[in-house]
């Protein structure tokens, strides 16, 4: 089968396009054939070392899928035929790539309204966004601020806190703003602003930057508020008194795939897909998404 791997750390010219074996499920896992693949920030850094795994080059890149299942190891779940989505578990890459092998309970049936490319885009970054609320116990009434809404777990994590009732701010460029307030946002924020967080003190923190955007979200929570940080660890030395601080890493959901495809399904949450490319063009997708302008998701087509 074709395969996107690499076989040393580095940029975007390390991947390849190779013939791999065609994987076996064991029990208690599907086959699926892939018919499209989500891009993702921690692919990128997984392929620059930043994300450490324990098994040996060559490595293979990718978490979303959304295919058709071919085979099946197991009584339970979805059959010869379906068409699924789902998330490989970190960090053990393998979604680039003509078939790939999922656990069952990784899995959800497809949205019924979404290609396969659309569907692609949504377990890694869905799935993020909605354990970020879980740990934040987000609810009805709530004020949550997200850092970075229109980027791919941003947009979903901005319609899910809606879905659960909040009220929700976000920042993002100013070409993104319009973006924000179609997909629901109460009150879109311009982060190139001097000045862009000119709110009241929020219940939850949703920070998809890190860095000084985590540094600088302390300050804007309400006492016995919740801080979540996505893409580094809680830096100790900006932590306020009386304000929770932890960082979310995603973990595959098969059963939260199937609540998040229910909104999906009934309009509550819509998937923007920035572009579809093929798959001999990974290298130029991560390319795009280490950009990080990307708005929505990045899609790779088998």
């Amino acid at each position: 089968m074709r395969a996107v791997t690499f076989s040393r750390h580095g940029d975007e010219s390390v991947l390849e396009l190779t013939e791999q074996p065609m994987p076996v499920p064991a029990e208690g896992q599907l086959l699926i054939q892939v018919r499209a693949a989500g891009v993702n920030p921690v692919d990128w850094k997984f392929r620059e070392g930043a994300v450490g795994t324990d098994r040996r080059f060559p490595l293979g890149m990718g978490w979303d899928v959304a295919g058709t299942v071919v085979a099946t190891a197991t009584p339970d779940g979805p059959a010869v035929g379906d068409e699924v989505y789902g998330m490989l578990p970190l960090p053990y890459a393998g979604a680039y790539q003509e078939f790939a092998v999922l656990s069952v309970s990784a899995v959800a049936t497809k949205p019924v309204d979404l290609s396969f490319a659309q569907a692609a885009a949504v377990p890694l970054a869905a799935l993020t966004a909605w354990q970020s609320l879980d740990a934040a116990r987000v609810t009805a009434g709530q004020r949550v601020l997200v850092h970075g809404g229109a980027g791919g777990v941003g947009h979903f994590a901005v319609q899910l806190a809606k879905a659960r009732g909040a009220r929700v701010a976000a920042t993002a460029s100013p070409r993104n703003l319009g973006f924000l307030r179609r997909i629901g946002v109460d009150k879109p924020l311009d982060r190139t602003e001097d000045h862009p967080y000119a709110i009241e003190p929020v219940d939850v923190v949703i920070d998809t930057v890190g860095g000084r955007t985590q540094q600088e979200s302390w300050r804007l929570l309400r006492p016995g508020g919740v801080l979540i940080t996505l893409p580094e660890p809680i830096d100790e030395t900006y932590r306020v008194p009386g304000i929770t601080g932890r960082r979310v890493i995603v973990a595959p959901d098969g059963e939260a795939l199937r609540r998040i495809g229910e909104l999906i399904d009934s309009g509550a949450v819509r998937v923007e897909v920035q572009d579809v490319l093929p798959l001999e063009k990974a290298a130029e997708a991560q390319l795009i998404s280490r950009t990080g302008s990307v708005r929505g998701k990045l899609v790779l087509s088998l």
